[in-house]
């Protein structure tokens, strides 16, 4: 018979002071990656953007919470500083003032999401079109704090004029066009005072378009950090996938995959185009996480558009597409919906249909309870230089999540299964609880609810209730997910999300060991070192071990406690209850 026990060895973690002042532990902590640096922990929930006004942002909001899905952040996209032409432009683009008709008092709109937890942001780029923006184009010009100054013939933003975008050889007069010059301190600081009244206003964060360069980057994420009502300092931006000429890029997170087309693939694509063409669809999106060859797979924190941006002259994306999108971006580090103003879905799943409103809802669920999980890779990128996602060079559309989950989106119209590579090692299948033998290709079943998983034996994954936003949920109660069968660990990584604490080392970890020996199967808690503002003293550990098989008893620290069955009839519950940080635990 199977026999589990389960050891503590938790107590805080005390350390002396040292010459400087400094803690022990925190100073003699290593970091692999000095470069990098966390967002928020709001920013690995769910993130939503779009191209509404006051009301229409409000309304959405509350749209999302009746359909009892997370969210974390919304930002307004590029018509929040000129709604009723539908960012047309040129004027408004930017004014620094913004658009004062259709958002006639942002300060609520941005104290309506603060009260709800939910971050909020705005569009902007890099330069100022001269017509309809005179005052604001002259008084950078004459300050000298533009690095050139062009004739803009794009259509973007600028009257819709006809331009090479659209490949009709036909070019009109364009708008005189400044192009800030962030690597000017002066620029900076001037900028960053025009853009204040925003953020005094309650917003959080940038979208920053056109544009990665590492310039504008540094000073619109430093905008972020000195003015955010909601950052604490730590910061928050996204940004095009440019900009990695230098590991300095990694100081500015986060990075989304750019406009990308909604279908399956280029090489033969379902719909067509009358203007500009995304490169990438869902196929081409996936292997810019998961080819080793592409820059943007080493990007840590990684986006992109859930359902894709572009839909050219479709009406409705395809459900089925929109369905295997939101599957695959739910396992991205960083989840964002979004798409252009065109789409009537707005890419939110009730949009498509009951079918994709139940999918989404069940896998932004599932994001929200592997909170613990994905924080501590998004914390061991920097600690370790340990990439959330694990890469397979020769079957680049499979991916892992950390490494104990495996990852294989569905990226063909009407795929009922799906092959994949299994690493060597024992695997269990997420859905049906069968192990599988790695080493070898398989084919598995891939029905539209399901994006195909597996998780490895010997895994302990750490999940938490569900919360509809990150700081509404806490790390109190954990439920550890155990897969026997094999010898593994874990290493969960707690900070206070919010500040910048966690640069000079102040976090906690807790490592959680699983091992067989004689015939037992035993877990071990280790002692949680370090420490962090907000810590909790004491946490009830829920074990949920994932076998068919019976034990004749299960003990915690050598005393028989009480356990039962899920609902699957495939696992194994029970709890430790509170147990004290503040003293040693055998």
């Amino acid at each position: 018979m199977m026999r589990i026990i389960l050891l503590f060895l938790l107590f805080a973690f005390c350390v002396q002071e040292n010459s400087f002042g400094q803690k022990k532990l925190f100073a003699n902590r290593k970091v692999i990656d000095t470069n990098l640096v966390l967002p928020p922990a709001w920013a690995f929930g769910v993130l939503y953007g779009g191209y509404t006004d006051q009301l229409e942002t409000i309304k959405r909001i509350e749209e999302i919470k009746k359909h009892n899905y997370p969210i974390d952040a919304y930002w307004i996209d590029s018509w929040f500083w000129s709604f009723n032409d539908k960012g047309k432009g040129p004027s408004k683009y930017i004014d620094f003032i913004a658009d004062t008709i259709n958002y006639p008092d942002r300060q609520a709109m941005w104290h309506y999401m603060q009260q709800n937890n939910i971050k909020s942001g705005f569009w902007i780029w890099d330069c100022v079109l001269e017509t309809g923006n005179e005052t604001a184009f002259n008084d950078f010009k004459n300050k000298g704090f533009f690095k050139d100054i062009y004739l803009n013939t794009n259509s973007w933003h600028n009257g819709s004029r006809s331009t090479a975008m659209f490949q009709n050889g036909k070019e009109e007069t364009g708008t005189q066009c400044g192009n800030i010059d962030f690597s000017n301190p002066a620029a900076v600081y001037y900028f960053k005072q025009q853009m204040k009244h925003f953020f005094d206003e309650g917003a959080d964060f940038i979208k920053l378009d056109r544009t990665s360069d590492i310039s504008t980057c540094k000073a619109m994420f430093e905008m972020s950090q000195e003015f955010g009502q909601e950052t604490k300092g730590r910061g928050f931006i996204l940004s095009h996938t440019g900009g990695m000429e230098t590991e300095e890029y990694k100081r500015y997170p986060t990075k989304w995959t750019d406009d990308t087309r909604s279908d399956w693939t280029v090489e033969k694509p379902l719909i067509s185009f009358n203007d500009w063409v995304p490169k990438v669809a869902l196929k081409e999106n996936i292997v810019m996480f998961t080819d080793p060859a592409k820059k943007t797979s080493t990007i840590p924190f990684l986006t992109n558009d859930l359902g894709g941006f572009d839909m050219g002259k479709t009406t409705i994306p395809e459900e089925e597409l929109y369905i295997r999108w939101l599957q695959f971006s739910m396992f991205n580090p960083i989840t964002e919906v979004f798409s252009q103003p065109e789409n009537p879905t707005a890419n939110l799943a009730w949009n498509y249909s009951d079918r994709a409103d139940t999918i989404f809802h069940n896998y932004s669920h599932l994001r929200m309870q592997l909170f613990p999980y994905i924080y501590s890779y998004a914390l061991r990128n920097r600690t370790e230089g340990k990439h959330m996602l694990g890469k397979f060079p020769e079957h680049m559309y499979q991916y892992t999540f950390g490494d104990e989950i495996l990852v294989a989106p569905v990226y063909e119209k009407g795929a009922g299964t799906r092959k994949l590579f299994l690493p060597a090692g024992n695997w269990v299948n997420y859905w049906t609880g069968e192990i599988v033998n790695g080493g070898s290709d398989l084919i598995v079943a891939a029905p539209v609810e399901q994006i195909p998983l597996f998780i490895k034996q010997g895994s302990v994954i750490p999940m938490r209730s569900y919360a509809s936003s990150i700081e509404k949920g806490d790390n109190k109660i954990i439920t550890l997910h155990i897969y026997p069968g094999a010898d593994g660990t874990f290493n969960l990584l707690e900070d206070d999300g919010i500040s910048n604490d966690y640069l000079t080392g102040k976090y906690a970890s807790t490592r959680i060991k699983l091992f067989e020996k004689k015939k037992k199967t035993n877990l071990l808690i280790s002692k949680t070192e370090g420490f962090y503002n907000g810590m909790f003293t004491e946490r009830t550990w829920n074990i949920v071990v994932h076998t068919t098989k019976s034990p004749d008893r299960i003990t915690i620290n050598r005393k028989p406690v009480t356990f039962g069955h899920d609902e699957t009839g495939k696992a194994l519950v029970f709890s430790t209850g509170p147990v004290s940080v503040n003293k040693k635990v055998l």
